[in-house]
């Protein structure tokens, strides 16, 4: 879960820095219209010092996605004992998975897959045992024996002999001691059935919270594939306007942000699905698709 949360930081910070690309370029095109506006006395000096001021601050946002960048590698390659010195690689773009269990088929396989549920059976196991060997100390102690033995030179003339006997502990007065034992014998077995019902709440509960956030993620990403043809349409219609002098600077300059932000949201809700599906893996103690979506490799098209 852990690596798969730094990889998936590592991904949206390699997919930011291809978003301020796509955003900078916008902007070149913008400052380039609005100093061929001014030139040509259509334009207005504010629309260049404005464009030139938005491709500074988009720089200044690059250097805090570097400093995002280096950090979650350093945090990735820590977890896989590599060298944070060492190239990172280019990530790749997951995809979302097309079938998803439902909470009651994940919770049941999680009963029989999380390990912790193994280690309290067995705990519950052993408190059980103590219960029964407390117990038997109530019950009487039967002991059988028998020997032999031969005496040389024996002037009565009968030399070999055999014994047998019976002996028996009777606990009547061990009442006193018993009693106390059994008693906690059979606190700890309640112990242990409690801390294995509250396990299994547990891990119910985690595998529902942590399903539901996966849905949240996979309608979150639906909703911008929708969103994002619709911001490019709007910044390509904003740049012709602008071009051709039927509308102003600003719908150009916030056109092109608004895009960056739908696709920064849809690059945010990416990372955070598999994150969230990672969480829900663990959850479960067993391969659920993680592995298949994150090595996946699909292109997400608009």
């Amino acid at each position: 879960m852990q690596v798969a949360s730094a990889y998936f930081d590592l991904f949206l910070a390699d997919r930011t820095e291809d978003i301020d690309d796509e955003l900078q370029a916008v902007l070149e095109v913008v400052l380039k219209v609005s100093e061929v506006r001014l030139s040509t006395g259509k334009g207005e000096q504010v629309e260049v010092l404005r464009a030139q001021g938005a491709l500074i601050q988009l720089r200044s946002e690059r250097e805090t996605n570097l400093d995002r960048r280096r950090s979650a590698w350093a945090h990735l390659a820590a977890l896989l004992d590599r060298d944070p010195a060492s190239p990172p690689g280019t990530t790749t773009e997951p995809r979302v998975l097309e079938t998803l269990l439902d909470p009651k088929a994940l919770i049941d396989r999680a009963l029989r897959e999380r390990p912790e549920l193994s280690g309290s059976l067995a705990a519950l196991e052993g408190a059980r045992a103590q219960e029964r060997l407390a117990r038997a100390n109530r019950i009487p102690d039967l002991g059988l024996f028998a020997a032999g033995m031969h005496t040389f030179n024996n002037p009565e003339g009968v030399s070999d002999f055999l014994f047998a006997g019976v002996q028996i502990n009777l606990p009547i007065f061990s009442g006193g001691k018993n009693a106390p034992r059994i008693a906690a014998a059979q606190a700890q077995v309640i112990a242990a059935e409690q801390a294995q019902h509250a396990l299994r709440n547990r891990i119910a509960a985690e595998i529902a919270e942590h399903h539901a956030h996966v849905l949240a993620e996979m309608r979150h990403i639906a909703l911008h594939h929708q969103l994002i043809p619709i911001a490019q349409n709007a910044v390509r219609s904003a740049q012709s306007s602008y071009a051709a002098g039927r509308t102003d600077f600003t719908m150009v300059l916030d056109s092109a942000k608004e895009l960056r932000m739908h696709e920064m949201d849809l690059a945010t809700h990416l990372a955070a699905y598999e994150q969230r599906l990672a969480e829900l893996q663990r959850a479960v103690g067993a391969d659920i698709g993680v592995l298949r979506a994150a090595e996946g490799g699909h292109e997400e098209h608009h």
